[in-house]
């Protein structure tokens, strides 16, 4: 004798397949978990591996030499006795590009250093910014 309860699971058997075991319910979570543990993993190491620079810079100041030239001002940190290479932007009033400086910096014995780059325009600048910098080797 079957019940209407037996026919609708038959039915929904047939419609969507037999549902799973307690087994595989239980490796489906612990594959899950697993998953979850190593996707943990790979951002934490991404997190530690992207910022894992070996020269950081603080803008400072900014200042308008003449129409062809600016002086840009910032603060590069890194480790005592390293030597880096900062490229310095002149920027316009419409952040285009008017000029570049490439910055040898160090080695110094302090952390911290200021350093005031000379950039040459093509033509008046309004702002400047250190793009970025590279540790080079002796």
């Amino acid at each position: 004798m079957t019940t209407n309860d037996d026919e609708m699971r038959a039915a929904l058997a047939d419609r969507y397949g037999l549902a799973p075991d307690a087994a595989t319910r239980r490796r489906r979570r612990v594959v899950g978990a697993l998953l979850a543990v190593v996707a943990v993993l790979a951002f934490v190491v991404l997190a530690v591996v992207s910022t894992d620079e070996g020269v950081r810079t603080d803008e400072a100041s900014f200042a308008v030499v003449d129409e062809s030239a600016v002086e840009v001002g910032f603060v590069v940190h890194m480790d005592p006795g390293t030597t880096a290479e900062c490229t310095v932007l002149a920027l316009n009033d419409a952040f285009a590009q008017v000029g570049v400086a490439r910055v040898p910096v160090g080695p110094h014995d302090e952390r911290s250093t200021v350093v005031t780059a000379r950039v040459a325009t093509t033509e008046p600048a309004t702002g400047g910014r250190v793009s970025g910098c590279r540790v080079t080797t002796p």
